[in-house]
């Protein structure tokens, strides 16, 4: 028989943002101490008091990504520079569950017309269990919109 502890540790979620021009793309993390990330979740994604549902994961507004740990804003508006974006943390060893402090997302006007950038630069890393699908978006600003294949 194994004996299993762990020692308590204080800890808080937070979230940081993308800045977005209106109309393109940001990207919300939500991120918590690495050692509680093997029996963590994002429980819940709110834009200021409601949640974000999930929805339509192709062509809603909003998209969450690596086991919820990313959250798109597809199409960025004006508003979105006004509301506060946090997430929820459910550390499944304790059942303690954290709000992070909430974020507002830079929004700029629409820029003039601009060839295709990406807005995260870098290798995306996605988990998967074996025979499910994945999902790894391609977060891209131009204008006018690009059309991506």
């Amino acid at each position: 028989m194994h004996a299993f502890s762990f020692v308590w540790q204080e800890w808080q979620a937070h979230v940081t943002s993308t800045p977005a021009e209106v109309g393109g793309p940001a990207l919300l993390t939500c991120a918590a101490p690495v050692s509680l990330r093997d029996h963590a979740t994002v429980a819940a994604w709110y834009r200021d008091e409601s949640v974000v549902s999930a929805g339509d994961q192709l062509t809603g507004p909003t998209l969450v990504v690596d086991e919820g740990w990313k959250l798109v804003v597809r199409s960025v508006r004006t508003d979105d520079s006004r509301a506060h974006y946090s997430c929820s943390v459910l550390d499944s060893l304790t059942g303690e569950r954290r709000r992070s402090t909430p974020v507002s997302i830079d929004v700029s006007p629409l820029s003039v017309p601009s060839a295709p950038r990406a807005i995260v630069h870098g290798i995306w890393e996605a988990s998967a269990r074996r025979g499910a699908d994945v999902l790894l978006p391609c977060l891209v600003h131009a204008n006018p919109p690009a059309t991506i294949t």
